[in-house]
């Protein structure tokens, strides 16, 4: 009888805390973040003889960068993804055109709030490019991402994928992290200067951030995503 009376006790209390947060057993409410932020998104490029002084070409620099604002179904670039034609272009040639059309399209879809990206590559490997993206909780767009091209490379980029800018359902004030190399998969050189050897079939995207050329685990740089 003991043991009846404890069980409705527990079950009571059980329901009277679910009715207090609004929950029922069958349904979880995340905690989200409401309206749209605005973050200056920065790439600190350090690239240079100095730092890989037993890989560095002499004319290095970066592509043009673009970074973006955008929901789960929009995907810039993942390691173990395979490179869409857009960032093939990006790593193989610094070409971000596609990309940006690519990010339009998504935007006009929903699923990209923003995106924002240089006018024209850096001169050297040493400068800082900032951009400007909104993020939009109202459409899921709560990541960022960013991507620039290794030049000369044969298909080398860096750059940052899905990075969360909403946390426990309040904006993120500020993240950052390494710039480090990746490869697009997507041609077979292995040094900066190496001519065209289209990957047949291509691999996924997957880091060369180790102690071997070209890298010689030493990142390019570091970024930041900054509430303005």
């Amino acid at each position: 009888m003991m043991s009846k009376v404890v069980t409705v006790a527990v079950a009571a209390a059980v329901a009277v805390a679910l009715a207090a947060t609004g929950a029922d057993a069958g349904y979880y409410r995340p905690r989200t973040c409401s309206g749209t932020r605005e973050y200056e998104v920065t790439f600190y490029l350090n690239w240079s003889r100095k730092t890989h002084p037993q890989s560095y070409p002499s004319n290095g620099n970066f592509s043009p960068a673009t970074a973006a604002a955008h929901a789960p179904r929009y995907q810039m670039w993942a390691p173990g993804a395979f490179a869409s034609a857009a960032i093939k272009a990006v790593a193989e040639t610094g070409d971000a055109a596609p990309l940006r059309a690519e990010l339009a399209a998504y935007q006009a879809a929903g699923h990209v709030a923003s995106w924002a990206g240089a006018h024209e590559p850096t001169e050297d490997g040493t400068e800082t490019v900032t951009l400007t993206v909104t993020a939009d909780a109202s459409t899921g767009a709560t990541t960022v991402s960013g991507a620039t091209m290794l030049f000369p490379s044969p298909d080398w980029f860096t750059g940052f994928h899905a990075v969360p800018v909403c946390k426990w359902g309040r904006w993120v004030t500020k993240a950052c992290g390494r710039l480090t190399f990746w490869d697009a998969g997507t041609d077979g050189g292995e040094t900066h200067a190496a001519a065209d050897a289209a990957a047949a079939p291509p691999t996924t995207i997957c880091s060369i951030q180790n102690r071997d050329a070209p890298a010689f685990n030493t990142p390019v740089g570091y970024y930041t995503i900054k509430a303005v």
